[in-house]
């Protein structure tokens, strides 16, 4: 019986193992961070002058930074919600609970290094539980769309 309650611990904790780097690979294959060439305030501009390049635009903004300051932390960081509405609709359509990744989030901030970042997670797998192939197709047509966008903000 002894010998049970061992298996049972060990079984258990594999399978917490197993479940902490599925999460961690998950993390890592959905988070895409572009180093940019220029400083903070430069980067941002670029984003608000060429998000509409990529056939999108600026639904919101929250000053992360700003909101910092008032904790005492100093640090540049601004959210950026940006999307298009026809697109939007097209998976809104197949399923309206893809409004909690949707319009998508794009992360620009200056990292303890001092450089200067655009992050943001994948569509393709952030909607990928939605297990819609019209979603996915949709999902698959943004990640190239943000990844052609915050690499053109980089440079």
């Amino acid at each position: 019986m002894k010998q049970f309650g061992y298996l049972h611990r060990m079984t258990l904790i594999a399978a917490l193992f197993a479940a902490f780097a599925a999460t961690t690979a998950f993390a890592q294959e959905a988070r895409v961070s572009i180093p940019s060439s220029k400083s903070y305030d430069q980067t941002v501009e670029a984003f608000k002058m060429d998000v509409s390049k990529g056939g999108m635009m600026v639904m919101s903004t929250v000053d992360q930074g700003n909101m910092m300051k008032m904790t005492g932390l100093d640090m540049k960081g601004t959210l950026f919600l940006v999307g298009n509405p026809n697109i939007g609709k097209q998976v809104f359509e197949k399923d309206p609970a893809a409004g909690l990744y949707l319009p998508l989030r794009v992360y620009i901030y200056q990292g303890s290094d001092n450089k200067t970042y655009l992050s943001y997670d994948k569509p393709s797998v952030v909607l990928k539980p939605f297990n819609n192939a019209s979603i996915d197709q949709t999902a698959a047509m943004l990640d190239q769309k943000l990844d052609m966008l915050t690499h053109m903000v980089a440079q």
